[in-house]
């Protein structure tokens, strides 16, 4: 046998007791690894090993201390198995940390001295929480995304849009003026419709409107209360995702003169400031929430309030004050 195939392959015992055998025959190294296809280097480093106190080479003896040496499998995760760890971990999640923050903690120079230098990271953390702490112990819900099981990362296979007249985004002009408006469709759960929000993707004036209907001429209408709340001729462009709601985009751009352009398959961060926006309304009205209990009224006040919130990219300034000041300005007319 070639020793270069054995490389890697732990002695057996019927090999050790092969080597024994030929020991006490005073075969040297090199004959007996040819015979038993391994390299004398292994046989060498095998005696050096398991032959103590200058005894002769035992099989049996050198099998004992080859399974004493043997690591032990390990059972269960890092923090099963250190109790003051798992203590840490819990109180942190419970505490609002996310598991890279925990993990990042442990390597830094802040780690707790509580834990004497174990460290863990944050993948270790992951899986420990959704198999123990996730699904019976309750801890998922102290993460943000609140999910009670891992979802496996695949990637989503690209449907061809049923929208007609769709234009890339890409292809919206990029002269960086006001007007050009994203959009987007929000639900809550137990409700059948959904609120249409429109925001202007550099001065952040937004319009809120809920939909009764999921259907695209709900959405149509929220887009005209849109362009019609906002100043004659501010409406630049629409941006849409592909959702079916967006399908009567035609409709509205030979009423109002105005280009709608949609976003590639699968990347809502091309339009990032109606995310945001969404982000912020979700702060205020979970994805439980009751909407249903909210009526036109409280819809315009929130809106109003977005639109009355300082924001750091105006320089501090609200929404509302800054399309004042570009009104002003006469940009607009020019």
């Amino acid at each position: 046998m070639n020793p270069k195939k054995m490389r890697g392959i732990e002695i057996s015992y019927p090999e050790r007791q092969f080597l024994e055998l030929r020991l006490l025959g005073r075969w040297s190294l090199r004959r007996i690894a040819r015979e038993m296809g391994r390299d004398h280097s292994v046989l060498s480093r095998e005696i050096r090993r398991n032959r103590s106190g200058g005894r002769r080479y035992r099989a049996e003896e050198a099998q004992r201390l080859a399974e004493r040496r043997r690591p032990t499998p390990r059972t269960g995760s890092k923090i099963d198995r250190d109790s003051e760890l798992a203590a840490w971990v819990e109180g942190r999640l419970q505490a609002g940390w996310s598991p890279e923050k925990i993990a990042g903690r442990t390597t830094s120079k802040l780690a707790p001295k509580e834990l004497q230098g174990v460290t863990v990271s944050h993948e270790t953390v992951y899986q420990w929480l959704y198999r123990h702490g996730g699904r019976y112990g309750g801890l998922s819900s102290c993460i943000w995304t609140r999910r009670r099981c891992r979802w496996a990362r695949k990637s989503r296979r690209l449907r061809c849009s049923q929208i007609r007249g769709r234009t890339p985004l890409a292809l919206r002009p990029a002269d960086g003026l006001p007007g050009h408006l994203e959009s987007d469709s929000m639900v809550w759960h137990g409700r059948k419709g959904l609120l249409s929000a429109q925001v202007d993707r550099v001065l952040l004036v937004c319009r809120l409107r809920w939909c009764p209907n999921r259907t695209a001429e709900e959405t149509l209408h929220a887009l005209r209360r849109t362009a019609e709340t906002l100043p004659h001729r501010f409406v630049r462009s629409v941006a849409f995702d592909n959702g079916s709601e967006g399908a009567r985009h035609l409709d509205f751009s030979a009423e109002y003169g105005v280009p709608t352009f949609f976003c590639a398959p699968y990347s809502p961060w091309q339009k990032p400031q109606v995310e945001n926006l969404n982000r912020t309304i979700r702060h205020l009205l979970p994805r439980k929430t009751k909407v249903r209990d909210l009526t036109a009224a409280d819809w315009r006040r929130i809106e109003d309030w977005l639109n009355n919130l300082p924001r750091k990219s105006l320089g501090y300034l609200t929404p509302n004050k800054a399309l004042h000041q570009y009104l002003s300005s006469g940009a607009l007319v020019a």
